[in-house]
């Protein structure tokens, strides 16, 4: 394996555009939901979102190490598991499109973080057609324009 490279993955062709809208797009249970950013690769979008820390994000995590503590005295039921609060406040309807038509499938997502640090993460194929001048991304009904570079 080379020194540089700690992985023997083959390296993408081209890295991608990213775009960082820092743009709060909802609130939810006193979480406020930040669109962090959006990597357009040649052959995916990548969406990615924040909840600030604020008590509301102290008072779910507060809310979800209690319940986790009753869950484990009562016996750690495997189906009875509390849902983390990043779960619960990402559970969004997140959608991308653009000006060329092209039909975008969601492939993946993840949510969570721990403490205050609420994070989700959202993947998309295929990546644009050159022909596309700008994505639309909505989160929630939400929408935020990020415009393409032509070059790319």
């Amino acid at each position: 394996m080379c020194p540089e490279r700690a992985s023997s993955a083959p390296m993408p062709a081209a890295l991608p555009l990213v775009v960082s809208p820092l743009r709060s797009v909802l609130e939810l249970d006193g979480v406020e939901v930040v669109l962090v950013s959006v990597e357009v690769w040649r052959d995916e979008v990548v969406v990615r979102a924040r909840g600030l820390p604020s008590e509301g994000t102290v008072a779910l995590e507060r809310e979800f190490s209690d319940a986790l503590e009753r869950w484990n005295r009562q016996g750690a039921d495997r189906a009875g598991v509390p849902r983390q609060p990043a779960e619960r406040i990402f559970d969004l309807d997140v959608s991308v499109a653009d000006g060329a038509g092209t039909a975008y499938s969601p492939t993946s997502s993840a949510q969570g973080g721990g403490g205050t640090m609420f994070r989700a993460e959202w993947s998309f194929v295929p990546g644009p057609p050159k022909t596309a001048r700008w994505l639309m991304v909505r989160i929630d009904g939400s929408d935020t324009r990020i415009e393409l570079d032509a070059s790319r």
